[in-house]
């Protein structure tokens, strides 16, 4: 009796096998043993080359990514194994002001049918005003919202952080149809939440109708849904949030991965520190080191202390 191999569940065999792809399509005619770095080199070339089905030639991350697939295809032999990733731009330079935030919720109008217009406004609002991710936001539950408008959301990692819903996001959520389906942004007509993939194609359109694409910084490739997280954390740093508040929102672990979603520049904070400082006293500063007599001053009174 024969049986059918199990398929692999999930989407990561899914992204394993379009990063393989290309690569495939170029080498399959070859065999491992005779492959050379200059082959995966002549390949990245003619990729740069080459357009996607998003209109564009792959970024150095996808390559990356590619070469790092191709790698593990092809371990016994390590055809590859000279070969290093390109350097990329990791820090997202774009965001937006809360006027530009507002004017991307205006512009859900410009979808197509109602049920889109009401969700992807829905979502802006919600990763606007708490910094979620597009995961964390899909993932919401209608059963995890509070009466004070707080709710618990999963980050990476499997931490739970808590975060809490503006007026503006509560008005936006009630105008969403209910479903069987616990989530909040669910597809009335399946029954299922949306995907991820829907919704930058709402933003892309949405951007569009916004005219907002002028607020790409150089270097990033594209605006993404993304970029109303790191808008989050530099409106409420403009606004005079803690630096420790906007980490906890976030859902960061260290406070230097904070940092880099305030876009903070060295003009804006020179001037900031000369409003603070002119608005206090100037604080005494200390010599770093205590005389003689003022170590003598602090024994007895902490003596003192105990003895009472």
């Amino acid at each position: 009796m024969r049986h059918k191999a199990n398929r692999p569940r999930g989407r990561a065999w899914q992204m394993e096998r379009n990063l393989l792809r290309p690569f495939v399509v170029a080498f399959w005619r070859r065999p491992a043993a005779s492959l050379r770095p200059a082959d995966w080199n002549g390949h990245r070339a003619r990729r740069r080359t080459q357009r996607t089905r998003l209109g564009r030639p792959p970024c150095d991350l996808t390559l990356n990514l590619e070469l790092k697939s191709a790698k593990r295809l092809l371990l016994p032999g390590r055809p590859f194994a000279d070969c290093r990733p390109v350097k990329t731009r990791s820090r997202r330079g774009s965001w937006f002001t809360a006027e530009q935030v507002q004017r991307l919720v205006d512009a859900a109008r410009a979808l197509r049918w109602s049920h889109q217009t009401d969700a992807f406004a829905a979502l802006a609002s919600v990763m606007g005003d708490t910094g979620l991710r597009i995961s964390e936001a899909l993932a919401l539950r209608w059963d995890r919202i509070t009466l004070d408008g707080t709710t618990s959301v999963i980050g990476k990692g499997s931490k739970t952080r808590v975060v809490g819903l503006t007026p503006r996001a509560l008005a936006a959520i009630g105008r969403l149809e209910r479903h069987v389906n616990p989530h909040v942004f669910v597809n009335w007509r399946t029954g299922r939440v949306f995907n991820a993939s829907t919704v930058r194609a709402w933003f892309r359109q949405a951007i569009a109708a916004a005219q907002l694409e002028g607020v790409k910084a150089d270097g990033d490739l594209a605006l993404v849904p993304h970029i109303l997280r790191h808008s989050f954390a530099s409106i409420a740093d403009e606004r005079g949030a803690p630096a420790g508040w906007i980490q906890a929102a976030l859902g960061h672990a260290h406070a230097s991965t904070t940092a880099v979603y305030l876009h903070r520049d060295d003009v804006n904070a020179a001037r900031r520190m000369a409003a603070i400082m002119g608005e206090r006293r100037p604080a005494r500063r200390s010599a770093g080191r205590f005389s003689l007599g003022t170590k003598k001053e602090i024994a007895s009174a902490t003596v003192k202390r105990l003895q009472a």
